[in-house]
């Protein structure tokens, strides 16, 4: 078992498709953020975990964090500081989403679309959360060339 996981976890296609799949997610998640921040900075503030004044620039920032790190997982160029950021962004969200339950909060997530029809905080968003992580293990784990590590042993 053992095994198939480390051949899963290091396989190249399995990296790839596991790049392509992040950076379509992310980089679709950040489009409607992207076209309306305040919108999202509504979202983000319904969360009630950072401080009003930091919510506007984080409702900024992050979307285009997404599409940054989805355009290096595309290109290949920062692949896995791209992998290991979305990677952090999602057990920021995780916990974000297990901080709002266990205060109570009915709120809509923000995640991918603004509408008041999203995703509520719950057991299947944070499902989500980590099987996303998950698809980060691989991107993140990969080596950079079939030769094998980025630098030779010392």
């Amino acid at each position: 078992m053992r095994n198939v996981l480390a051949w899963i976890l290091r396989n190249k296609t399995v990296a790839i498709v596991c790049r392509l799949a992040l950076a379509a997610i992310f980089i679709y998640a950040a489009v409607g953020k992207v076209l309306k921040p305040s919108d999202f900075a509504d979202s983000v503030a319904g969360f009630r975990i950072l401080p009003i004044p930091v919510v506007n620039i984080f409702a900024i920032v992050l979307p285009w964090v997404e599409v940054v790190c989805g355009l290096s997982l595309i290109t290949g160029v920062f692949m896995r500081s791209g992998g290991v950021l979305l990677a952090g962004l999602n057990i920021v969200f995780i916990a974000a989403a297990a901080s709002a339950m266990a205060r109570g909060l009915s709120i809509e997530c923000g995640c991918f679309t603004l509408s008041h029809a999203g995703d509520t905080v719950g057991w299947s968003l944070i499902a989500r959360d980590v099987g996303f992580l998950l698809l980060c293990l691989p991107v993140v784990l990969q080596r950079r060339s079939m030769g094998g590590p980025r630098y030779p042993a010392a």
